[in-house]
Formats: structure tokens, C-alpha cells, sequence
């Protein structure tokens, strides 16, 4: 498991990923890679991404993200889980 504070527009945030929040995003990477590819399937797409976020933000990141931080967050998550996994 890996724990780690974040700084988004000067905020912190305290962030877990272990096996299940890994798993959402290594779901996220493909989705985004998916969306990109398959221009045909966006809108099914788009709404597993919207889904797999916020599981991943709600299980993941600690306190709630603001509306505002969440790009930036899912950012950092998104680089803590690719530096994880080439551990």
C-alpha cells in the first residue's frame, strides 16, 4: 500500500492506493486510452470514466476533492499508479 500527501491549488490531500484502488486506475488508463481510440462508444465511454473516477476518488482520497481539484488529483493519482506499478 502506498500513502501519500498532495498539494492541489493549495490543498492538501491524503491519498491510499492499495490492490482496489490500483485497480481503478489501471481501469481509468484503459478507459481514457479507449476514449481516444473508439470515437464510436464516447458517450458509454465517458460515463464508466465519470463512474471509475469517482470510485477511485471516494475510496482513495482523503478529505472530499473539491470540484475545482479534481483534474489536478486524478492528475497525481494517475502518476503515483504508474510509478507503482513500474516498482
Amino acid at each position: 500500500m502506498l500513502n501519500e500527501k498532495i498539494k492541489v491549488n493549495n490543498r492538501s490531500y491524503n491519498v491510499s492506493l492499495n490492490d482496489q484502488t490500483q485497480m481503478y486506475a489501471m481501469k481509468l488508463r484503459r478507459l481514457y486510452q479507449q476514449s481516444y481510440s473508439d470515437v464510436d462508444s464516447f458517450d458509454e465511454v465517458s460515463s464508466e470514466i465519470s463512474s471509475t473516477i469517482n470510485n477511485l476518488l471516494k475510496h482513495a482520497v482523503s478529505p472530499e476533492v473539491r470540484e475545482d481539484d479534481m483534474d489536478g488529483v486524478i492528475q497525481q493519482l494517475l502518476k503515483m499508479y504508474e510509478k507503482a506499478a513500474k516498482k
